[in-house]
């Protein structure tokens, strides 16, 4: 008789579990297709290059495999960039288009700072592109105490793009380029000359710009997966963020930027938020074009 019972229990058991597993498979059965992203099928590429495996670059394939589950395992990071991503690369992409720069290149700022337009790091590089002062300025980028133009969008995005250029005339190698914008210039010239090679794949660097191009490669490869599944997923997260309806407004002065704001009948908040690119509560003669909502 215990045995019967035993037996029976186990079948309940069983049957149970079937239940429970029909109830949630059939819940959740997109989950696979929504926070699961595929492993490129094809050559791995950046900047119209293919990355080599083989050789001396054996080690390459582990470090894109680790950027790559880092990258598509971090969910929540990498929801919050895809939802950011309306509001600046279809920008970034016709701007690269037009200096003849590589459409990867759109995720180098993805790499610096997942597109958070209010990101300082502690060497005080700011904004998507995480400019330093010192080497924004070559690219009349004004940065005192009423404006930081590494915040207005297309300012700092032409200045990028013109740096990205001035770095193809030093390096004339994509791959560089990007490691040097992370490492400067000046230090990557001479790793280069001191290790005696031409590529970065053959360069041994320290930790973060070892990992650079492989951290924007693997963010290519997973918002290429996304691509494929972008109706899904964008509703999973809630939709992506959209360009606010704005124009600009031409001024010569602003004394007080909040009484400025309340004349005009405009939120201060909003003005901020839109302009981040001015740091302080006033600006002085210039001619300025601030951005306001509709």
């Amino acid at each position: 008789m215990l045995k019967n019972n035993s037996l029976l229990a186990i079948v309940y058991g069983v049957l149970f579990f079937c239940i429970i597993w029909v109830f949630f498979a059939s819940k959740f059965q997109n989950w696979d297709n929504t926070l699961v992203f595929k492993y490129p099928d094809t050559n791995i590429e950046f900047a119209w290059e293919e990355i080599p495996f083989d050789g001396n670059n054996f080690d390459n394939k582990e470090r894109f495999d680790k950027e790559f589950l880092l990258t598509s395992n971090n969910l929540y990071q990498f929801y919050l960039y895809v939802k950011r991503y309306p509001l600046y690369i279809p920008y970034i992409e016709k701007e690269l288009e037009k200096a003849w720069i590589p459409d990867d290149f759109k995720y180098l700022p993805i790499a610096e700072s997942a597109l958070r337009d209010d990101v300082v790091s502690s060497a005080g590089a700011g904004w998507i592109w995480q400019f330093m002062p010192d080497t924004w300025k070559r690219y009349w980028l004004r940065i005192d105490d009423e404006v930081d133009e590494r915040y207005h969008f297309e300012k700092s995005t032409a200045a990028a793009v013109e740096y990205l250029n001035d770095l193809h005339d030093k390096f004339w190698d994509w791959a560089l380029v990007a490691a040097a914008y992370n490492r400067w210039e000046n230090w990557l010239a001479r790793d280069l000359k001191n290790q005696w090679v031409e590529s970065y794949y053959d360069l041994y660097l320290n930790q973060e710009t070892s990992r650079y191009v492989f951290r924007i490669v693997a963010i290519k490869y997973v918002m290429q997966s996304y691509m494929d599944r972008k109706d899904t997923i964008d509703t999973f997260i809630g939709g992506v963020q959209e360009i606010p309806n704005t124009k600009i407004i031409e001024v010569q002065e602003v004394p007080d930027l909040a009484l400025w704001s309340q004349m005009n009948n405009i939120s201060y908040k909003d003005v901020k938020i839109l302009n981040r690119w001015i740091i302080g509560d006033s600006l002085s003669s210039w001619n300025w074009n601030i951005t306001v909502l509709k």
